[in-house]
């Protein structure tokens, strides 16, 4: 179980949804200003990129550890789902 006090989020951005063409991460950090520098490129590229913002904990595999918390879609209206339940989901 990942220690909760190396709790991390990152955003990443995706062309149309379509993370095989055009992907790349925005930002880093504490949740408020990762989901800030979010909005912002969102905004920025104009509904050309969702915008995933996901929880993870440093020193562990991230692909294994992560949790969907937030997207913002491109103007294909796409939504994106987490496969895997929050922890609280799973309680």
């Amino acid at each position: 179980m990942p220690d909760m006090s190396n709790t991390i989020y990152f955003a990443q951005a995706f062309h149309h949804g379509e993370a095989e063409r055009h992907s790349y991460v925005v930002a880093i950090g504490a949740r408020p200003v990762v989901e800030a520098l979010a909005k912002a490129e969102h905004a920025r590229l104009r509904g050309a990129y969702g915008v995933a913002i996901y929880r993870t904990h440093s020193d562990v595999a991230t692909q294994d550890n992560f949790r969907l918390v937030g997207y913002l879609s491109s103007d294909m209206g796409e939504k994106w789902t987490c496969s895997q339940p929050d922890e609280a989901q799973a309680a």
